[in-house]
């Protein structure tokens, strides 16, 4: 073999692509949803990000207020991923109205805790009162 020089090009990895574990997410069941339908109950399902370029949704639970699901989610996290956000909506035959939305701290509640697993109040406008409640369980895996 002729003298041969190998080039090896280094790949740049951006900061951003570079995974911070993994977030396992589960919508257990909701209750005390409020009604969002004149006649009948809600027909709710849950959406949840990190970020809103990338959602996932529960399977639609019809016909009541108080709904599971035990439906698991597995998000890979990025830098300055913090917040889950959970909108619960109502599915109509024309397009869908929102029962109620929340935000969780993974900071706070979430990364070096274990598991998270509790009831997520959805507040109504200016926190008053309560549009129902998520039973949520988080797992963070580094």
């Amino acid at each position: 073999m002729k003298n041969c020089i190998i080039l090896i090009k280094k790949s740049k990895v951006k900061k951003k692509d570079m995974t911070h574990g993994q977030l396992q997410v589960t919508i257990v069941e909701g209750r005390k949803l409020k009604d969002k339908d004149i006649v009948g109950k809600d027909d709710a399902y849950v959406e949840l990000y990190l970020d809103k370029d990338y959602k996932q949704r529960t399977t639609t639970i019809k016909d009541t207020n108080n709904p599971t699901w035990n439906e698991s989610f597995t998000f890979n996290l990025q830098k300055h991923q913090d917040e889950l956000h959970l909108h619960v909506y109502d599915d109509d035959v024309v397009g869908r109205d929102c029962i109620g939305s929340c935000k969780i701290n993974l900071k706070k509640h979430v990364f070096g805790k274990g598991v998270y697993d509790d009831w997520v109040k959805l507040p109504a406008v200016l926190g008053l009162g309560s549009h129902g409640e998520i039973h949520v369980i988080i797992q963070h895996t580094p």
